[in-house]
């Protein structure tokens, strides 16, 4: 129960004390996408009564405040960060100083403008039947995607949210999160829940080797980034299907979707 507790007050904007010991970040990674899947299940009510009183665009766009008000914008800060540092530093160190120092600059501001676009683009697309699916998937996916990362890479840090999660993510909790990511993954979407598990895991394999070869490792704000990023990834995954289907007559449905 302090693991649960622990990630919903790192992953939600929920009013909990805060922990004493950084290194509860980690023991409690194995909730990351139990939380994640929670949160959009909030989100898919929300979804399916915004579409009764709403058209699709406005509904997206609502959506989307209320997903970043559920989160307290936390990864978007790190997604902010994170591209400051990775494209106006010129090397590792300073890509590192810009992280830390906060605040936000031009690549930060257009990454997290691109992103949130490109969610309520999707979000105001996609039919009712692939719209909440891709709201539980989301944000449940884009939360197990932290501790496959850090599996791949190293802390860039002697310090900090990155190395405290580093430090904490065991064998155990990587099992439970890949475990409940598959079984929602398939239960939602049938054989081809695949798809978005396998565009999760490249997508960890291929900003992990980012991560090595630009800085070292990673950190905390590169967590965060990687959580929006791959927020974004399933969602395109889900809306590539929808398109696919229309277009040229794709019927994923057919190949056992379960719900």
């Amino acid at each position: 129960m302090k693991g649960l507790l622990t990630a919903c007050r790192y992953l939600t904007a929920v009013p909990l004390p805060r922990a004493a010991d950084p290194g509860d970040l980690g023991s409690a990674a194995g909730w990351f996408p139990v939380v994640g899947f929670a949160l959009g299940g909030i989100l898919a009510l929300a979804g399916l009564g915004a579409d009764i009183v709403t058209p699709p665009s406005v509904a997206a766009v609502l959506l989307v405040i209320l997903w970043v008000l559920l989160t307290g914008g936390l990864h978007l800060d790190g997604l902010g960060d994170a591209l400051d540092g990775l494209g106006g530093g010129f090397g590792r160190e300073e890509a590192l100083r810009l992280m830390r120092a906060g605040g936000i600059g031009a690549y930060g501001a257009t990454g997290i403008v691109l992103v949130l676009a490109l969610k309520i683009a999707v979000l105001g697309s996609l039919p009712q039947d692939l719209l909440w699916r891709g709201l539980v998937l989301a944000p449940g996916l884009g939360r197990a995607a932290p501790l496959l990362l850090v599996r791949l890479c190293p802390p860039a840090r002697p310090e900090g949210a990155g190395q405290a999660f580093s430090l904490g993510v065991r064998a155990p909790a990587l099992a439970v999160a890949a475990l409940a990511s598959v079984a929602a993954a398939i239960g939602l979407l049938g054989a081809w829940g695949i798809v978005p598990l396998v565009v999760t895991a490249t997508g960890a394999v291929a900003f992990g080797g980012y991560l090595r070869w630009r800085l070292g490792g990673l950190t905390g704000d590169c967590l965060g980034a990687f959580v929006e990023a791959t927020e974004a990834l399933v969602l395109v995954v889900l809306v590539a299907f929808d398109y696919l289907d229309v277009a040229w007559g794709f019927n994923w449905e057919s190949v056992g979707a379960y719900v």
